[in-house]
């Protein structure tokens, strides 16, 4: 492969990486770090932050709900198992994208092989999501017909009071509730005007 054209891949490819810790690749170091922990800043808040906020906000409604000693146990290992998934999918992103950016700088590495890690990436980053999908769902599971519905009427209060104190930030996406660590807002996802469904 010629310089010019290794180096053109290295810019196509390059776009491919915004938003996910590259910078780690490289080794470590300060950078390396601040880019690891602003990109998983984010998508934590986007997936398995989720559902850290939906089960505070559970916990938080307990009398509210009428929520049992049996159902927040159940909810807390459903919480904690989904941590230790996510944990470990987020990890394989890591991994992957450090096996992606070794090869973009190989001038031997084939385009196919390539091309089939970026998906290999994209699967991977399909999996922290889904497990936060599936979590939330199962969460709003353990509730009876009548706490689910008691639980849409507060997640909307919720949804107001925040979007109430959002006006007055220059940045209208960014909510009380994100920043304080107890409202369950997943930032980054729009969020279902009833709350979270369990079907």
């Amino acid at each position: 492969m010629r310089p010019r054209t290794s180096l053109m891949l290295g810019l196509v490819l390059g776009s491919s990486l915004i938003g996910l810790p590259a910078a780690w690749a490289d080794g470590g170091g300060r950078c390396a770090g601040k880019s690891h922990q602003m990109s998983f800043h984010q998508d934590g808040h986007r997936h398995g932050g989720f559902t850290s906020h939906l089960l505070k906000h559970l916990l938080k409604n307990k009398q509210e709900l009428g929520l049992t000693d049996d159902q927040v146990a159940k909810m807390r290992t459903i919480a904690l198992d989904a941590d230790k998934a996510r944990i470990r999918a987020e990890a394989d992103v890591m991994v992957s994208e450090r096996e992606l950016r070794s090869m973009m700088w190989d001038d031997k590495a084939q385009l196919p092989a390539i091309e089939a890690k970026i998906k290999e990436g994209e699967a991977y980053q399909a999996t922290v999501r889904i497990i936060g999908v599936r979590a939330a769902r199962e969460l709003i599971g353990t509730l009876t017909p009548e706490q689910q519905a008691k639980q849409k009427t507060l997640w909307e209060q919720s949804r107001h009071h925040r979007h109430q104190g959002a006006g007055a930030d220059q940045y209208p996406g960014r909510t009380s509730g994100i920043e304080s660590g107890t409202g369950p807002s997943a930032a980054g996802e729009s969020e279902p005007v009833d709350g979270p469904s369990a079907g």
